[in-house]
Parts: C-alpha cells; sequence; structure tokens
C-alpha cells in the first residue's frame, strides 16, 4: 500500500512538472463556410505523444490529434460544440506523454475563443445632445466576443467616421458612438453598418435611416432672381429667414454635396451660373 501511494505522489508531480500547452486559433472570427486552425502549442523540450482539445471547459466529445492541430470549418466547429451560430466557443487543450507504458497527461491550457458567424443583424441607430453637439449611437444586438469596426454614413453613401465597438457591461451588446456638430448633420440623413475583418468580409445590413433636424428653427427660404436664365447668365440667390431671428450665415448646397457648398456670412444671397445652381439646397445657421 506504501509503495502504491509512492509510485502514485511521483506520477502526480511528474505531472505538474510538465509545462501547461497554448491554444491558438486562426482566424479567430469565421464564417459557418470557411477554415479554422487550433493548434496546441506544447513545450520545445517534451516529447508530445497527443494532444487532446475540448470546448467550452467540458471534458467530453474530445478531439484527439497526433500532430496536435485541427482544421475545422466553422460548421464543424458548431457541430462539435452543439450551438447555433452566432457563437463565441472557448477551446482548450492538454498533451500526454508516454513514460514508463503510462500515458501521463499535462495541465490543461488557458482557452482561446473562435467565433462563428454566418449573417449579422443590422444595427440600431439612436441619437441624443443639444442644438450644438450629437451623440450618434450604434448599438450591435450580438452577444459573441469580437471587435467590430463600425462606419457611419451619410444617405448619399459618403462615409463620415469610423469606430471601433466597445462591449457594454451586460456583455449583450456592443456600441459605437460618434460625436459631430449640429452644422455636420443638419437636415442630413444618416445610417451606421459595422464589419468584420473576416476572409472574406461580414458586414452587417444598414440601420434604419436616422435624421436629424434643426432644434427650434424654423425652415429657410430659398429665392431666385431668375427661374430661366442662359448658361452665360448669372442669378442672385437669397437665403430668407421666415421668422425674426438673427441669421448668423447661409450656407448654399448643391445637390446635397457638401462639396460643392457656398457661404454667405456679410449678406445673406449669392451670385451663381446655371449650372451650378440645378438642384440647389439651402442650409441656415442662427
Amino acid at each position: 500500500m506504501e509503495l502504491f501511494v509512492f509510485i502514485a505522489f511521483q506520477l502526480l508531480m511528474e505531472v505538474q512538472s510538465y509545462d501547461s500547452p497554448t491554444v491558438k486559433v486562426s482566424p479567430d472570427v469565421i464564417r459557418e463556410s470557411s477554415s479554422v486552425k487550433i493548434s496546441c502549442e506544447t513545450p520545445a523540450d517534451v516529447t508530445v505523444n497527443q494532444c487532446y482539445f475540448y470546448i467550452n471547459r467540458k471534458e467530453k466529445n474530445i478531439k484527439v490529434s497526433s500532430s496536435c492541430a485541427l482544421d475545422l470549418t466553422g460548421a464543424e466547429v458548431l457541430r462539435w460544440a452543439a450551438l447555433k451560430s452566432p457563437e463565441s466557443i472557448y477551446i482548450n487543450c492538454y498533451y500526454t506523454i508516454h513514460k514508463r507504458g503510462i500515458n501521463k497527461p499535462s495541465s490543461e491550457s488557458p482557452p482561446a475563443t473562435v467565433t462563428v458567424l454566418d449573417s449579422l443583424q443590422k444595427p440600431i441607430i439612436s441619437a441624443s445632445g443639444d442644438d450644438n453637439l450629437f451623440n450618434i449611437v450604434c448599438e450591435i444586438p450580438l452577444s459573441v466576443r469580437a471587435d467590430f469596426i463600425c462606419s457611419l454614413y451619410t444617405e448619399d453613401d459618403d462615409l463620415l467616421y469610423q469606430r471601433v465597438s466597445q462591449r457594454t457591461r451586460s456583455g449583450e451588446s456592443s456600441l459605437c458612438m460618434f460625436y459631430l456638430s449640429l452644422s455636420e448633420l443638419f437636415a442630413r440623413s444618416v445610417i451606421c453598418v459595422y464589419s468584420l475583418k473576416t476572409q472574406p468580409e461580414i458586414r452587417s445590413p444598414h440601420s434604419d435611416t436616422f435624421t436629424i433636424k434643426g432644434q427650434g428653427l424654423s425652415q429657410a427660404k430659398l429665392s431666385v432672381s431668375a427661374s430661366v436664365v442662359l448658361e452665360t447668365d448669372t442669378i442672385e440667390l437669397r437665403c430668407e429667414n421666415t421668422e425674426d431671428l438673427k441669421m448668423e450665415k447661409c450656407v448654399f448646397i448643391i445637390n446635397g454635396r457638401e462639396s460643392n457648398s457656398k457661404l454667405s456670412s456679410s449678406v445673406m444671397s449669392h451670385s451663381l451660373d446655371l449650372r451650378s445652381v440645378f438642384g440647389l439646397e439651402v442650409r441656415v445657421h442662427l
């Protein structure tokens, strides 16, 4: 009996002396149809017999590999875990060495995470703020451990900003926040989308359209000096306020593009030829 206890103690000490392995997954975010390489990296000075992989800290349905590597599709990983996408799955491994006729296991590795996605839900867009600064929030309703790139676009598909997502405290969603001035958003519609750097890239549907109107401001009135002119003629455009308020400046915008805007501050008018007038819009700053 004493001999048996001594041998068991010696075996336990040998097992504890083996360095634990490290699990690596590449890439760590995949589609169901794409592949992931899972490797169990073992100490260089140890002759490994086999490696054992298990998921979500449940030592059942173990996968064994003599090469200490697995090549699986996202669908195969989900079947292994008995789960459906979208899901983040934790993977651990350990190895054995063959010594004195016995396969002796190492301690387990820290977990690595692989996230399997197929399709993404559209984000939820909202805003809060005052007359000068707005906080645009793009909420990602997805409870997986993955980083996202959020993009904020105008209704004309012009990119305004990009952000990396930040996970909420509950872990049930991620948020991207954009801070914009009223002059950047006045009477414009914006949408947000998010994407993952996968191969191929996974991109969400765009959010609902969100439009910010001027808070408490009346609509501007645009008048022109002539409705029909030649290309060589000029016309005067006048921006008028419908209420008795002092206007700070007027911005004349052609075809909805900021890049084509004309600014007038001293006199609320501007002279343009016919070719640059078509489709003009006006924004007023008070």
